[in-house]
């Protein structure tokens, strides 16, 4: 058997040329990618070309059929290649213009939504017709990234240890690939005995530059990676709390805008939005971006405008007299304006059970990068959100199982229906009118095995399999260090002038003047995205708080 960490990977094609003059696929592949990639021209049996890849050990990065090709147990090529090669890219081929046939265009809408297919992949005209190869191109960046092939970090350190999975996370949500060795592994002990050292338990991190780090903190890996950690020198014009899609929006506006800008950010790029594999209805990405790469391309941006980053730094108090001073650490920073972006995290679980395994196999968000550890598992997701249904459909390329637990009585109200209808297509088993009460551990008392599922309406219990949890409800903003000039709902949300008033409280703004639609009640105090009371919760949501809050920062300094 063929070692898949030597051998190049696989580019198989399938088609059934009818246009002789037409350049065929393998050639032009071949030309192009053939030193890095083994083109397999398939013809019409890549069934075969797929079971003969899986037996000698290769991997299978893209696969291109102008048909489902169904096998003889009536699996389609994309979904056989789906089952062998979890992480491989498939594309259905067409001739131009072939969008335009109402069939053609339902067959293609169909295979997107039951994730039959990535993308459709346009026929090329020539050896060098570059739409072709940049399509070609970003679906192999895109298997790269998937299973770690770019250069990037990689970590050692045990799978029961959270430190490990923390360190993971964050560096995937930088938009940098990340492999993961356990510290036994001959990998890991021939890169340990390469630096010198032996494992101590703690974790190790190999850096791009072949640097070795030992139990870094969040600050040495944003360091590691070239991202800011440092305050500046003296005032600014604004100061940015949060790095996810509201606060990097505003950060891209306001340093474009001419005004110094500042972003503390405590943990790393791209909030909750960092951690989702895929976010299909983003303006402008018809294939879908991760959350990781959506939040690294706002950074690249936002930092060639002149947007200073302070990353895993904690802003932990706000003096609003006399303009703005910020506290972070034993630093004070002076700003003309302040807009918040925190966001929110996720509420425990208030199953005690559950503690000892959070962020070993039980995780608080919907992290991406953990859903190749559970490949051969059986997974549960807790929630009725768009998160949940993304976590479910990436940790469905891998696990054995994936099952969605909500408390309603149905997805409709709470999920986008493509979502949903994804979900079903891939066959995730939805659980409703449910929730968690118990878990259980293996014999070692590391990981989870088991939880204990109640049924809400008749109190009826029962244990299933479960060897990994992931839990995305019960969001609370993060505004527990703001002043009391600070109005907040009951549950933390700051209002702003836009803010909807709570049906059991009074009119936050009577005896006092309403505030513009995302000013606090602190003027040149601003709140974006998820912390704002009436917020919508979506990324181009936020997206648009923090570009359109910078005309109001303009109008706040001018005021000054």
């Amino acid at each position: 058997m063929a070692d898949p960490t030597t051998q190049p990977p696989v580019i198989l094609v399938a088609e059934d040329r009818e246009d002789a003059a037409a350049p065929a696929v393998p050639d032009v592949l071949r030309r192009r990618y053939g030193s890095d990639y083994v083109i397999v021209d398939a013809g019409r049996e890549p069934h075969a070309a797929l079971a003969a890849a899986a037996a000698e050990g290769r991997t299978v990065a893209l696969v291109l059929a102008d048909g489902d090709l169904p096998g003889e147990d009536g699996e389609t090529v994309f979904a056989r290649a789906r089952h062998l090669f979890p992480d491989a890219r498939r594309g259905l081929l067409l001739d131009w213009g072939a969008w335009a046939d109402p069939a053609t265009a339902q067959r293609v809408l169909e295979a997107m939504s039951s994730l039959q297919i990535d993308y459709y992949v346009v026929r090329p005209h020539a050896t060098a017709d570059e739409d072709f190869h940049r399509t070609v191109t970003d679906l192999l960046r895109e298997w790269r990234g998937a299973v770690g092939h770019r250069v990037g970090y990689t970590v050692i350190g045990e799978d029961h240890a959270p430190r490990t999975h923390v360190l993971e996370q964050l560096l995937a949500r930088t938009g940098v690939s990340v492999a993961r060795w356990h510290p036994g592994s001959a990998d890991a002990e021939r890169l340990l005995a390469g630096a010198g050292m032996t494992y101590t338990g703690v974790p190790v991190v190999r850096t791009p530059d072949g640097g070795v780090i030992v139990d870094p903190d969040d600050a040495d890996l944003a360091a590691s990676r070239g991202l800011g950690t440092d305050l500046p020198d003296g005032p600014v014009d604004v100061a940015i709390i949060g790095a996810g899609p509201a606060g990097l929006a505003a950060a891209v506006y306001a340093a474009s805008e001419g005004l110094s800008t500042l972003v503390v950010e405590r943990e790393s790029l791209g909030g909750q939005a960092g951690g989702s594999s895929l976010i299909r209805n983003y303006l402008g990405f018809p294939r879908g971006v991760s959350g990781g790469e959506l939040a690294e391309r706002a950074y690249q941006q936002a930092w060639v405008f002149g947007a200073q980053f302070c990353l895993a730094r904690r802003v932990t108090g706000l003096d609003v007299a006399e303009g703005f001073t910020l506290r972070v650490g034993d630093v004070a920073v002076r700003a003309g304006a302040v807009v918040l972006a925190t966001g929110v995290s996720y509420r425990r679980l208030r199953v005690p059970a559950l503690d000892r395994f959070v962020g070993a196999s039980v995780f608080y968000g919907a992290s991406s990068v953990e859903a190749k550890a559970q490949r051969g598992r059986a997974v549960y997701v807790v929630g009725g959100g768009n998160s949940a249904g993304q976590a479910a459909l990436h940790l469905a390329r891998y696990a054995a199982s994936v099952s969605l637990l909500v408390r309603g009585t149905s997805l409709a109200a709470s999920m986008s229906s493509y979502l949903i209808a994804q979900l079903t297509a891939l066959g995730v088993e939805i659980v409703t009118e449910s929730r968690v009460v118990d878990a259980f551990a293996d014999a070692a008392g590391e990981r989870l095995t088991e939880i204990e599922i109640e049924q809400v309406a008749t109190g009826e219990r029962r244990r299933v399999a479960c060897e990994g949890l992931f839990i995305t409800i019960g969001a609370r903003p993060r505004t527990e260090w703001l002043p009391p000039e600070v109005l907040r709902d009951r549950w933390g949300y700051v209002f702003t002038g836009a803010s909807e008033a709570d049906e059991d409280a009074p009119e936050p703004w009577a005896g006092r003047g309403v505030p513009g639609p995302l000013e606090t009640s602190v003027p040149g105090l601003f709140a974006v995205g998820d912390t704002r009371r009436s917020s919508v919760k979506r990324v181009a949501s936020a997206v648009g708080e923090g570009s359109v809050v910078i005309s109001s920062v303009h109008r706040h300094l001018a005021r000054r």
